[in-house]
C-alpha cells in the first residue's frame, strides 16, 4: 500500500514528459524581452486546475477497483451532478448549498449502485451500465437547449486563488490526502484491500465483502458529486454531453497507476500520478497537433496495455508461490 512497484517509475516518467514539453513546445516556456525563453508555470497550473475533477473522480474509482468492483455510470453522474449544480445556483441558492446539492445527487447515485450490487447480487458492470444509460437520458431531458450555465457567484468559487493556488485544486489535495490516509490507516481501508485480494478469505476472517463493496459504490457516488461541483465551478458553462468518456479516463489513470483492475493492490498516490500522466498525454497530443480523434484511443492503448503488464504480474506471483509451495 505504500510507495512502490509502479508509482516512482511514473514520477520518473512524468518528470521526463514535462521536460520534453518544455524543451519542445511552448509549455512552461514563454519568450521574454531579450529573445530568449524563460520559465513559466502557469501552464502546469492550468491543466492542474482543468483535471482537479478528474483527480477526484479517479481517487474516487481507486476504491471501488480496489475492492474489485467497477462503475461506468461515473461519466453520467457527473453530468447530472454538474446539471443540479448549475440550475440550483442559478435558483439563487446560496453557494454552500449549491455545492451540497449535487454532492448528495452523486452521493444517492452510489447509494443505489451499491445497494443494487452489494444486496441484489447483481454484477456491477450491469448495474453501472444501465445507471449510466438512465442518467445520461435525464440529462439530455434537463437541458434541452444542450447547455445550462452556472451563476457568477458559484463560478467565483472555482475561479479564485487562495496562497495563489486554485479552489479546485485545493479541493482535490485535501480529498485525496484524507482518502490515502482512510485507505492505508483504518480499518475500512485494510478491508477494502482485503476483499479486492480474495473475498472468499475475507468473509472467512469476519469481515462482510458485501458491506464494503455496497460502501466503496457509496463512497464513488460521493467523489463523483464532489467533482461536478468542482467542475461546474470552474467552467460554469454545462453542455449536455460532458463526461463522455469519463469513465475510460478515470479507469485508465487508476489502472496506469498502478492498481489491479482484478482488486486487492494500489494506492491513491500511483492514481494522481496516472492522471497527471494522461493529463500530459493530452497536452503531447495538442501540442504536436495530434487529431483529437486519436485521443480516445491513446487512452485505450494505454489501458490494454497495463492490464496487459498486470495479468503478466499476478501470473508471475502466481508461479512465484506454487514454486515456492512445492
Amino acid at each position: 500500500m505504500g510507495w512502490k512497484g509502479r508509482e516512482p517509475f511514473l514520477l520518473i516518467v512524468n518528470a521526463l514528459l514535462i521536460v520534453i514539453l518544455a524543451a519542445t513546445t511552448p509549455f512552461m516556456m514563454r519568450p521574454d524581452a531579450a529573445g530568449g525563453r524563460v520559465l513559466d508555470l502557469s501552464a502546469l497550473r492550468l491543466l492542474l486546475d482543468n483535471y482537479a475533477a478528474t483527480f477526484i473522480g479517479a481517487v474516487g474509482m481507486t476504491l471501488v477497483i480496489l475492492a474489485g468492483q467497477i462503475d461506468l455510470s461515473v461519466g453520467s453522474a457527473l453530468a447530472l451532478c454538474a446539471v443540479v449544480a448549475a440550475q440550483v445556483s442559478q435558483m439563487g441558492w446560496p453557494v454552500p448549498l449549491a455545492f451540497l446539492a449535487p454532492i448528495l445527487v452523486g452521493t444517492l447515485i452510489g447509494l443505489i449502485n451499491g445497494a443494487i450490487v452489494a444486496y441484489g447480487r447483481i454484477h456491477a458492470i450491469l448495474v453501472t451500465l444501465g445507471m449510466m444509460t438512465l442518467l445520461r437520458g435525464l440529462v439530455v431531458h434537463l437541458v434541452p437547449a444542450g447547455w445550462v450555465a452556472t451563476s457568477d457567484a458559484f463560478k467565483g468559487v472555482g475561479l479564485a486563488r487562495p496562497l495563489g493556488v486554485s479552489t479546485s485544486i485545493w479541493i482535490a489535495a485535501a480529498f485525496a490526502l484524507v482518502v490515502a490516509l482512510a485507505a492505508r490507516y483504518t480499518r475500512w481501508g485494510r478491508e477494502i484491500y482485503a476483499v479486492g485480494s480474495n473475498p472468499n478469505a475475507a468473509a472467512i476472517v469476519g469481515i462482510r465483502p458485501h458491506r464494503i463493496w455496497f460502501t466503496v459504490l457509496l463512497f464513488n457516488g460521493f467523489a463523483i458529486g464532489l467533482a461536478s461541483a468542482v467542475h461546474a465551478s470552474r467552467f460554469g458553462v454545462i453542455q449536455n454531453n460532458i463526461g463522455q468518456g469519463f469513465e475510460l479516463l478515470l479507469i485508465t489513470a487508476v489502472v496506469i497507476g498502478g492498481t489491479s483492475i482484478f482488486g486487492g493492490s494500489g494506492s491513491v498516490g500511483g492514481t494522481l500520478l496516472g492522471v497527471l500522466f494522461l493529463a500530459l498525454v493530452r497536452s503531447a497530443l495538442i501540442y504536436f497537433r495530434i487529431p483529437a480523434l486519436w485521443e480516445q484511443a491513446v487512452y485505450g492503448a494505454f489501458l490494454l496495455f497495463a492490464v496487459g503488464l498486470d495479468i503478466a504480474r499476478s501470473r508471475a506471483w502466481a508461479r512465484a508461490w506454487r514454486g515456492g509451495t512445492a
